[in-house]
């Protein structure tokens, strides 16, 4: 068995990014834990949500005025939602207390996180899942200071292997990139996945549910409904 952390930068990057390969690990019976690294609150949903205006997924208008603090909650329920579907224990599903403050999150900062939560694993049996930085296009702050703080964790020698995926909204990429394995869902898998992305596309204000996910990035919702798959850009 095998000690996985998924570090997640942002609410529904651990399904839209990893979530194929999450499932996979699950199945292998590894030990899978997914770790949140930042509050979300950043997200330009959070604004569409009270801005009056009719909304052409959902009848009615937005009216829903959620401070910071509210809005996050409000995301957590959704990615905490999305790991259970995918077959993540409750237990192995972390929001830690230190998290970053959306775009503003640093190597550092993500870096004493994830060893917060690694400290009482053999790091032998550690292995570390998440975003590949990427220098041919401008990416999100907080990808980057993951990518760079789980290098910085192997470099220390505090994991056995770090597994670097390429952001899907950033595929094909350019020349010269090498993609050595798309790993792609069987059947039961590609039904869980389905099911965590119901997760961020649930409209249920009543129960706290406001379809964030989906208001923030919907297309590529839409394209994670036709196909799913993470891919591995490197392992180091």
């Amino acid at each position: 068995m095998k000690y996985v952390f998924y570090i997640a930068p942002h609410q529904d990057d651990e399904l839209l990014n990893l979530g194929t390969v999450i499932c996979k690990d699950i199945d292998a019976g590894n030990e899978v834990f997914c770790v949140l690294c930042t509050d979300g609150g950043a997200s330009g949903a959070r604004y569409m949500l009270c801005n009056r205006e009719t909304c052409e997924w959902h009848y009615g208008c937005h009216d829903y005025p959620m401070a910071v603090s509210a809005f996050s909650a409000a995301r957590d329920r959704e990615f905490t939602a999305s790991c259970l579907a995918m077959g993540l224990r409750k237990d192995h599903i972390i929001i830690p207390a230190n998290r970053a403050k959306d775009g503003q999150s640093t190597e550092e900062e993500i870096t004493d996180l994830i060893k917060d939560v690694i400290n009482d694993f053999p790091p032998s049996q550690i292995t570390i899942k998440t975003l590949a930085e990427v220098t041919w296009r401008h990416q999100n702050v907080d990808h980057t200071a993951a990518a760079r703080a789980a290098l910085r964790i192997r470099s220390e020698g505090l994991c056995a292997l770090v597994e670097e995926y390429l952001e899907t909204i950033l595929y094909p990429a350019p020349e010269g990139i090498d993609i050595p394995e798309t790993l792609t869902p069987g059947p039961v898998q590609r039904k869980r996945l389905l099911d965590a992305a119901d997760c961020y596309c649930r409209w249920q204000p009543e129960s706290g549910f406001y379809a964030i996910g989906y208001h923030s990035v919907a297309d590529e919702f839409i394209a994670f409904r036709d196909e799913q798959f993470s891919r591995l850009l490197i392992r180091r």
